[in-house]
């Protein structure tokens, strides 16, 4: 008796720390609101309370997505990043018509309904890392478009992909220095490296499927740069930098003369993240490594 006792105890904590693992703040918590930013200069902090680090300062107007409430404090997703805001600066909907952008499909298979409920009636089904775009919120559930459908989706069931349209505020990384091309840069590298991982897709240019100049036309399309689609063409993008220089955001280009064959986004310390190939998809390389180091053609930076 002993010994069944230990043994579902032991499987009833394996199950919970499985879910634990599962769980991330952003992807799989129930969304509760749209909070609207009634101050200039509200700070986004790590922790809630006003001696935790600044992630980034929101300005008045700004759109925020609601996760959950603490206390006076609201934890929210602030132009993709995660942390508190004081709940006295924040106008709070459970209904929002709100151009959120793209967001990402969690699960195998979510369900898109005519209504926000369970009980509405289903309109189509779409598939792990497909791409809807959001352009509301209702109690909890995404309003989204799909295939040239319009429908809703559970908000836990869908990773957030871009800042609101119309957010003017900044990260950390750019409050402390201004907008100079050195923060932006960063703030563009690093959001670059959260797709390591993602599929490659000979001609893609989203998170359902990128190619190497899709990649970077893509996460610089987030930030408002245009940029050309493929790598050669990206060669007359932005101005030259040289290898000495390279900070993070600039464009690597590999090939042989004047034609790219290949291009990536330089994060620092000698390394770049790009949409490599089908096998292995967005991933970190050296450009020491012996391939890219031979065929290294030269950068261009874009921002600054």
């Amino acid at each position: 008796m002993k010994r069944l006792f230990r043994a579902i105890l032991i499987l009833a904590l394996c199950i919970a720390a499985v879910a634990a693992l599962a769980m991330t703040t952003d992807a799989t918590e129930l969304k509760t609101g749209i909070g609207i930013v009634d101050a200039n200069g509200l700070r986004l902090r790590a922790k809630p309370n006003t001696d935790a680090k600044i992630l980034a300062t929101a300005s008045n107007g700004d759109n925020v997505v609601i996760i959950r409430k603490s206390g006076d404090w609201y934890l929210v997703n602030y132009n993709l990043y995660i942390g508190y805001m004081h709940g006295e600066y924040l106008e709070v909907k459970e209904r929002e018509n709100i151009n959120l952008g793209d967001g990402s499909i969690d699960p195998a298979i979510a369900n898109m309904r005519s209504g926000p409920s369970t009980s509405s009636s289903l309109v189509e089904q779409v598939s792990k890392n497909e791409k809807v775009y959001i352009f509301g919120f209702n109690t909890g559930w995404y309003k989204v478009k799909y295939d040239g459908k319009v429908g809703y989706i559970r908000s836990d069931l869908v990773t957030l992909l871009e800042k609101p349209e119309g957010n003017r505020g900044s990260t950390a990384s750019g409050s402390s220095g201004g907008s100079s091309s050195t923060s932006l840069g960063q703030q563009i590298s690093t959001y670059a490296q959260r797709y390591v991982g993602y599929p490659y897709v000979y001609g893609g240019t989203s998170p359902s499927g990128f190619d190497c100049s899709g990649f970077v036309q893509y996460v610089y399309k987030q930030f408002g740069y245009s940029i050309n689609r493929t790598a050669t063409a990206q060669l007359s993008n932005g101005y030259s930098i040289s290898y000495s220089n390279l900070a993070p955001g600039d464009l690597v280009f590999f090939g042989s003369g004047s034609s790219a064959s290949h291009v990536g986004l330089y994060i620092g310390g000698g390394k770049f993240v790009h949409a490599s190939n089908p096998s292995s998809g967005v991933k970190i390389s050296a450009l020491s490594e012996s391939y890219y180091a031979n065929s290294y053609i030269g950068a261009r930076r874009i921002v600054g």
